[in-house]
């Protein structure tokens, strides 16, 4: 999905809730939706629908309560937090030849 379209995407789904705003819009945006999130979970939607958070986990414990584990960071990775993540996924030896290889 390219950003404009995840952008546009929100932008229909906040139209349909209500995330917090002015108290004197308050009456008419309750008229309007049937949804009022907070503000908690507005952000939890954004990220999630951004591809900030991911799921991690879901927990049902034995009283059927359910835990859904977010993870995500708000930190961009950089060129050599890539570079890193690539290296990180080769052998040593690998990683060995390329750097002997780069300095003939």
């Amino acid at each position: 999905m390219s950003p404009d379209q995840e952008n546009s995407f929100l932008k229909k789904i906040l139209e349909q809730v209500w995330c917090g705003g002015d108290k004197g819009d308050e009456e008419a945006r309750k008229k309007e939706t049937k949804t009022r999130l907070t503000p908690a979970q507005c952000l939890v939607l954004v990220g999630l629908i951004g591809g900030v958070l991911e799921v991690n986990s879901v927990l049902v414990n034995k009283d059927q309560q359910v835990q859904i584990v977010l993870i995500g960071s708000l930190k961009r990775k950089t060129t050599m937090d890539k570079l890193l993540d690539s290296i990180g996924a080769r052998s040593f030896d690998e990683v060995m030849r390329a750097i002997v290889g780069h300095f003939k």
